[in-house]
């Protein structure tokens, strides 16, 4: 594998690799070349950029299954075109040479985490993308020395630079966990850039210095805090008349489509965070939360014969290691059969 020639590698060079793609796809068996890639970003950080952005954008088209309005997919390529060429001695993702499938999985991209405003930070190069594929789960120190842990198929966004007077901002896709460092020792008087907020589907988290997890999936947040306390921001009803809430350590709420729709206490708030010490852990889980786990983080397709076979529950804890021997622990507990079709389908049906 040469290796030096990433060095030079464009946006385009990487979406038209196919041992990269092998591997954002979740596809790559060798665990040496597995590994090249999940430590690309510290190896060769002048390459950085490119490669996070690509892993983002093959990742955000895998998951993209159709447009609902090409007017406006076509009008906004038109937009970052443009844009683009005017900034073209500063701008490290360049789109006019990409053909039409690379096209679409950018503005797939763009579309996900932020569209024009997304392209027009990358141009001023002002903000970092990092990004995991499936499988993988990643560490990051902020600016602040604040530290995220990213799950499998998901990102983080922030500046490169944090101005002390201004809040400290953050955008999620998929799941992370977030230690927070601790800037304020007055808490009747609050400054913003003493503020830490995150940004993910539709709600805003602000903290001060906490420990919390919060995962965006299917369209719903979930938010669960472990030490410390929070402030989520969030719009309700079909006026998106903003509300708020205060959540202490032990509080967990589920929002989507403009409401709050589950909130309630955690007997062991700490639980939440075993997934980044532990590669499987669920925690009386039904069969539909440990598919939605498979898909989002392993890049699975799964196909369940009986729908009602989706409601069944493993009671207790599993903590795992690895897919195969959760599979195991799916067909002996609920007396299920699994079929694999191909390295990345799972056909999941009652034994007869």
């Amino acid at each position: 594998m040469n290796n030096d020639k990433y060095l030079q590698y464009s946006l385009q060079d990487f979406l038209e690799d196919d041992a990269f793609i092998k591997w954002v796809s979740g596809k790559e068996q060798d665990v040496a070349t597995a590994q090249f890639w999940s430590d690309f970003s510290s190896l060769y950080p002048s390459a950085a950029t490119n490669f996070d952005f690509a892993v983002n954008v093959i990742r955000t088209y895998r998951a993209q299954e159709f447009w609902d309005n090409k007017n406006n997919k076509a009008h906004l390529l038109e937009r970052i075109s443009a844009t683009i060429e005017e900034k073209n001695s500063h701008q490290p993702v360049r789109l006019r040479w990409l053909n039409s499938w690379l096209k679409a999985a950018v503005i797939a991209l763009l579309i996900t985490v932020g569209g024009y405003y997304l392209i027009n930070q990358f141009a001023k190069s002002a903000q970092e993308i990092v990004a995991t594929g499936y499988g993988e789960k990643r560490t990051i120190t902020l600016p602040d020395h604040s530290v995220v842990t990213l799950n499998a198929a998901s990102s983080v966004t922030y500046n490169r630079e944090w101005n002390t007077t201004e809040p400290r901002e953050v955008w999620v896709e998929g799941e992370a966990l977030f230690d927070v460092k601790h800037l304020n020792k007055d808490t009747s008087h609050i400054t913003a850039g003493q503020k830490f907020i995150v940004h993910t589907n539709g709600i805003t988290v602000e903290v001060l210095g906490t420990t919390f997890n919060i995962r965006s999936r299917h369209g719903k947040t979930n938010v669960g805090l472990i030490t410390g306390k929070i402030k989520v921001g969030y719009n309700e009803g079909a006026a998106a008349k903003p509300h708020t809430v205060v959540m202490l350590p032990g509080d967990y709420i589920e929002y989507a489509d403009n409401q709050l729709l589950l909130t309630k206490k955690l007997d062991k708030p700490e639980k939440i965070k075993r997934w980044t010490q532990t590669q499987l852990a669920f925690t009386d889980a039904t069969l539909e939360e440990i598919i939605e786990t498979l898909q989002d983080n392993y890049g699975y397709v799964i196909k369940v014969k009986e729908q009602s076979l989706r409601k069944l529950k493993i009671e207790g804890d599993i903590n795992v290691t690895n897919v195969e021997e959760l599979l195991t622990v799916i067909t002996t507990t609920l007396n299920v059969k699994i079929n694999q079709p191909s390295d990345k389908e799972l056909v999941i049906s009652s034994v007869k």
